[in-house]
C-alpha cells in the first residue's frame, strides 16, 4: 500500500459491515478518512481522542495498566473499533452492529500494521 487512502479503502473492503474508516491524530485532528464524504468523522475523531486520553489516564495510569492499545465502543447503531498505530495516531473502524467482530478485528490488525509501516 502506498498511501492512507488505499489502506483505508482496503480495510473497508475487507471488513464486512464496515461503514467508515479513518486515521486520527492524538491532537484530535482527522488525518484521512474513507468514505471521503463522511462529515461527522472529523467530530468523531476529535471526541474519540478525548476518550482515548481519558481511558489512558483511567486504565493506563490509575490502574497501572500500561499503554492502551485498543478501545471498542458498541452503541445502538454502530460499533467503533479504535487501535493505536503510533504514539501520535490511531485507526478507527466503524461497523454495523451485525458485522462479524472477528473478521473486523483481523482486518483492523492488517490495516493497523500497514498504517504503522507507512507512518514510521
Amino acid at each position: 500500500m502506498r498511501n492512507l487512502e488505499e489502506i483505508l479503502e482496503r480495510l473497508l473492503a475487507r471488513a464486512e459491515g464496515a461503514v467508515a474508516a479513518a486515521v486520527g491524530g492524538m491532537d484530535g485532528l482527522l488525518v484521512e478518512q474513507r468514505p471521503e464524504h463522511q462529515p461527522d468523522l472529523a467530530v468523531c475523531v476529535a471526541e474519540l481522542t478525548n476518550a482515548l486520553v481519558g481511558v489512558r489516564r483511567a486504565v493506563g495510569e490509575a490502574l497501572a495498566g500500561g499503554a492502551v492499545a485498543e478501545l471498542s465502543v458498541r452503541s445502538e447503531h454502530v460499533v467503533a473499533l479504535v487501535r493505536h498505530v503510533t504514539p501520535e495516531h490511531y485507526l478507527l473502524l466503524a461497523l454495523e452492529p451485525s458485522a462479524d467482530a472477528v473478521a473486523a478485528a483481523q482486518a483492523l490488525d492488517d490495516g493497523a500494521q500497514r498504517v504503522r509501516e507507512l507512518l514510521a
